[in-house]
């Protein structure tokens, strides 16, 4: 396993640790690939009960690294981003993230994907998809709307930015003062109590919240794989990493 994810085995309970921090933990494939094996690892591991995630440094995660995708946008989310959002959601076990400094685009997604969410207060979420034409992905929609509502139908559609404050009133995280730590508590409390009731309880949420994720996440990747076709996302990403405005045209 690459240096990209750092692992910590706490018992029953793994630290898992996004480790790009000078890139702020934007996800090249090397970080998801091996994000996708220490998931897997995880939950086949019957000793293993509940899994955190964080992120090194300044940031949780940044989402996609625009430098390191295909040019097959669809094949990209089915064969990694989507993977990844699936193992969390579908497992037996329990996932907690821990955010704080920043988290954008897929990196809101691998949070969201977690059934215990804790950020502070003046974490920076960011939803920037549009920026290089592109609509959300990685059930980044389905799992705002199905947890916030009207509330966060701005950020799926136009993108923008909101805190960790405005995470928490719209119901999408817990805010605290030390993410990490209240993670690591709760992780414990669950790993150590009546495990068989909360993996239940997880199961019985899915049927009401993401009975229909995987079709959804089908629909997403082809349609994310048209928009990676258009001219304007050609010239949304050559404009980003330029540095400069794009100048969209709809095409």
């Amino acid at each position: 396993m690459g240096s990209e994810v750092l692992v910590e085995d706490r018992g029953k309970t793994l630290l898992i640790t996004l480790n790009r921090p000078e890139k702020l933990n934007a996800m090249n494939k090397e970080l998801r690939d091996s994000l996708i094996k220490t998931i897997r690892d995880f939950n086949r591991n019957p000793e293993k009960r509940v899994a955190v995630i964080t992120g090194a440094g300044r940031a949780f995660s940044v989402g996609a690294d625009l430098s390191s995708m295909s040019q097959d946008l669809a094949e990209d989310l089915r064969g990694s981003f989507h993977v990844i959002i699936k193992e969390i959601r579908f497992s037996p076990k329990i996932f907690i993230t821990a955010v704080k400094g920043v988290a954008a685009g897929a990196g809101i997604s691998l949070s969201l994907a977690s059934d215990i969410r804790y950020t502070t207060k003046d974490t920076k979420f960011v939803t920037a998809f549009h920026n290089i034409a592109l609509a959300p992905d990685s059930g980044l929609t389905l799992m705002m709307l199905r947890m916030a509502g009207v509330k966060a139908e701005k950020y799926a559609l136009l993108g923008g930015e909101f805190t960790g404050e405005e995470a928490e009133k719209m119901g999408l995280f817990q805010v605290v003062d030390d993410p990490l730590k209240e993670a690591l508590d709760t992780a414990d409390k669950i790993a150590n109590g009546q495990f068989k009731s909360y993996s239940a309880s997880k199961r019985l949420i899915n049927r009401v919240m993401y009975y229909d994720l995987e079709e959804f996440l089908d629909y997403e990747a082809s349609m994310q794989g048209a928009l990676g076709k258009t001219e304007d996302f050609s010239e949304g990403v050559k404009a980003f990493l330029e540095k400069r405005r794009p100048q969209f045209r709809g095409e």
